[in-house]
């Protein structure tokens, strides 16, 4: 098996999906403390002090975004998870009986505010079209409350799942900005090339052996490799910063994003697929969810409709890991492949240094060298990415965010 960063419950007693450092988070639902200009704004957390440790909250809350972290801090400064932990104090306990009163309670409010007009008044038509839309209301609420399947423990998967789907984005977003930047890195080495070329046309020039629309050309291949370069660094700092905002920065935090963890290899592997078929379709919080709403069902109609979503949804779902992990190996597949190609432009390079020490290679051949060897560096990186994607994708299908639609 992958290792994988699961759900699980906090000291607090919340649900904590996964993990991930950063630095001085802030929420924007609780109140902030003014620290130095220098350093991030600190909100309260979501949990008391007593939840984790002096140290795991000075790791929280230093200045660098740590891939095993992003969980905590998701659970503890993303804005999204904080107003569903509200909002479920009003549902915590609430059994289904509850909630379908909540609904009858309200409809009993509307109805004993609705008042029939007299024909004889001068707004009849406006106020017996505002008492026929209340009767409309009060059927309505009167039905959910008939047909809710929904208790506090449901409330709680939704959230739950919504926290789960928070931390699987964060992690491939975190994932994703690294890939940005190792583009980024190939796009300069990519420029320094059309720079060289340009160079070599210009001197080429002068000595008549090339043409003036040569030398446009390389000059425009050097204009557009600045331009990609600009579009590049503006959508990593983009990705940067909706990165920082979801974990609890302020805006313009600096903020040190670390390196990911190396892809689990030997875990991959490992995998037993039809055991972790099953344990996705276990943990999965949209079947969770229907499981408990078909026992609530009233109505032989609505109950069938939701056997029948179960049914559907938990076929998607086993085929959802399938994909998922055809993906992964695929995936594994191309790291390797690339793994490869990079051991190989290594010796490569390795003997243009001694080629170019010794006088028997020019400048410009080496340097032809060096930007191979440069792009298969930055192609296994970026496969190493995907890869650790891929198993990102396949850990939390397992995990109970297997697609079931």
């Amino acid at each position: 098996m992958t290792g994988r960063m699961k759900a699980g419950w906090g000291m607090a007693g919340e649900n904590v999906a996964g993990k991930s450092v950063i630095g001085k988070p802030v929420a924007g639902i609780l109140l902030c403390i003014a620290v130095a200009a220098s350093s991030p704004s600190v909100s309260l957390a979501g949990s008391p002090e007593f939840a984790y440790t002096a140290e795991q909250w000075a790791s929280f809350r230093d200045n660098k975004l740590e891939f095993d972290e992003i969980a905590y801090l998701i659970h503890e400064y993303n804005n999204t998870v904080i107003q569903n932990q509200i909002a479920y104090k009003e549902y915590r306990g609430e059994t289904r009986d509850d909630i379908s009163q909540d609904y009858y309670d309200a409809a009993d409010d509307v109805y004993g505010a609705m008042d029939y007009p007299d024909s004889s008044d001068s707004d009849y038509a406006s106020r017996l079209s505002s008492y026929l839309n209340s009767q409309i209301q009060v059927d309505k609420l009167r039905e959910q409350g008939d047909d809710n399947v929904d208790d506090g423990e449901i409330k709680k998967l939704g959230y739950d799942q919504t926290e789960a789907t928070l931390v699987k984005q964060a992690q491939t977003s975190m994932i994703n900005y690294w890939t940005q930047a190792y583009n980024l890195e190939s796009l300069n080495e990519g420029k320094t090339q059309a720079q060289l070329a340009y160079d070599s046309t210009v001197t080429k020039f002068s000595a008549g052996m090339s043409t003036q629309a040569d030398v446009l050309t390389a000059k425009e291949s050097v204009s557009s490799a600045e331009a990609s370069i600009l579009s590049a660094r503006t959508s990593l700092d983009k990705t940067r910063e909706e990165l920082c905002l979801m974990l609890g920065w302020t805006y313009g935090a600096d903020v040190e994003i670390c390196d990911v963890p190396e892809p689990d290899l030997d875990g991959i592997s490992a995998i037993d697929l039809e055991a972790d078929v099953t344990k996705a379709l276990e943990n999965n919080y949209s079947l969770k969810i229907l499981e408990k709403q078909i026992n609530y069902a009233v109505s032989a109609t609505n109950r069938e409709s939701l056997e029948q979503s179960y049914k559907n949804q938990k076929e998607v779902a086993a085929n959802s890991v399938k994909t998922a992990y055809q993906n992964l190996i695929l995936a594994k597949e191309d790291y390797v492949q690339a793994q490869q190609s990079y051991e190989l432009e290594s010796s490569t390079m390795a003997a243009a240094d001694r080629k170019l020490l010794a006088g028997t290679m020019t400048r410009n051949d080496y340097q032809k060298q060096k930007s191979s060897f440069t792009t298969a560096e930055v192609n296994v990186r970026t496969k190493k990415l995907a890869l650790l994607t891929a198993q990102v994708n396949y850990d939390w299908a397992v995990d109970g965010l297997a697609s079931v639609s």
